[in-house]
């Protein structure tokens, strides 16, 4: 893949997700309100990606995609927020213990913990989207994939990658995006960016387009 694709990816997924902006912010409000509880917020964000994965197939499924994704792999979305909530833990004691101390390595190894989180992030979106699209339904297959496809393109990962980050860290700090359907417009380059990567036969009636 070219570095130059991953701005044609980019493109795709803000005018899927223009053209179903509404339903894209409904979603979003649902699921902030159920990651209120925490525990369900990994079966939350299921649920935008599930429904993220029909709008890419030419269906608009809005709140019933939701609510199919969110019931639908409740092993796996526990699985996958445990290990995520380890990883973040483990991330940001490390940094803060490297930002306090004087050790002179501190903050070279502070500043690796927040690359390494930015990656895990990145990682995570393009992961879910492979565990949606591929047929085996496994968190390690899909880590797998997403492993593949971010070092097997790098260029092209680059630009992808940057781009998640700036909407995650605005939506982390601002808030608003969020309200707005920045995690469907997440999901929605994830997805774009693991089927840009699949052969033509793969993806064939896979079109932007939404049918009214």
């Amino acid at each position: 893949m070219r570095a130059a694709q991953a701005f044609d990816v980019i493109t795709d997924a803000l005018k899927l997700w223009w053209k179903d902006w509404g339903n894209q912010i409904v979603v979003s409000l649902i699921a902030i309100l159920a990651s209120l509880t925490v525990i369900l917020a990994p079966a939350a964000l299921f649920g935008i990606f599930h429904e993220c994965k029909d709008l890419t197939h030419n269906t608009r499924t809005g709140l019933l995609g939701f609510w199919e994704g969110f019931k639908a792999h409740f092993r796996q979305n526990l699985t996958w927020g445990v290990i995520n909530l380890l990883v973040w833990i483990v991330l940001a004691t490390n940094t803060w213990f490297y930002y306090k101390s004087e050790l002179p390595l501190a903050p070279y190894l502070a500043i690796l913990m927040l690359v390494t989180g930015a990656f895990w992030a990145v990682w995570q979106n393009i992961s879910l989207a492979c565990f949606f699209l591929q047929d085996e339904k496994k968190l390690r297959l899909a880590w797998k994939n997403g492993l593949a496809i971010l070092f097997g393109n790098p260029a092209y990962a680059l630009i992808l990658s940057l781009t998640i980050l700036a909407l995650l860290v605005a939506s982390v700090t601002l808030f608003i995006p969020i309200f707005l359907g920045s995690l469907p417009l997440i999901a929605l380059i994830s997805f774009r960016a693991v089927q840009a990567t699949l052969p033509p036969s793969e993806v064939k009636n896979k079109s932007a387009d939404v049918s009214p």
